[in-house]
């Protein structure tokens, strides 16, 4: 089986970055000169595309309730260049409030705690939230909204 062939049955799985390709067809044991040429193939015919790949991610994170902060490390560490991520974020079409996110996800979250202190249950609350990769000021204001 070629290079090529290789990336396009990982690639038929699931999309994958640019860095996720050559990392799996070096694992396959591939010559390098023989994964550059697979994958540049690949990004002329669009079968790669970071810029796709992370709209796509975006729009998947935002529908789990994840932040911004928490997006953009995911796409960071599938190997996406940071410049590709900026822009992509930039030309989203819509890009929902992160304190309206946040507000509704504390709001959920405060369902599951039961903890009678109230300094205790803003610091739960608060690492839950920026877990999910929200940024210091959205977490301090949603949690000083949603706990009085």
């Amino acid at each position: 089986m070629t290079a090529i062939d290789k990336a396009l049955y990982y690639l038929n799985i699931k999309p994958r970055t640019r860095q996720q390709v050559i990392d799996y067809l070096q694992k396959k044991e591939f010559e390098q000169d023989e994964i550059d040429a697979a994958v540049r193939e690949l990004e002329e015919y669009r079968y790669i595309d970071d810029y796709n790949y992370c709209q796509l991610y975006f729009e998947m994170g935002f529908e789990k309730s994840r932040g911004i902060g928490r997006i953009k490390r995911e796409l960071l560490s599938k190997g996406v260049d940071k410049e590709i991520i900026e822009e992509a974020l930039e030309n989203m079409g819509q890009v929902p409030d992160q304190y309206d996110m946040a507000r509704q996800l504390a709001e959920s979250i405060l369902q599951t705690l039961h903890d009678e202190d109230k300094q205790k249950l803003k610091a739960k609350l608060a690492r839950r939230l920026a877990g999910r990769g929200f940024a210091a000021d959205v977490v301090y204001r949603t949690v000083n909204q949603v706990i009085r």
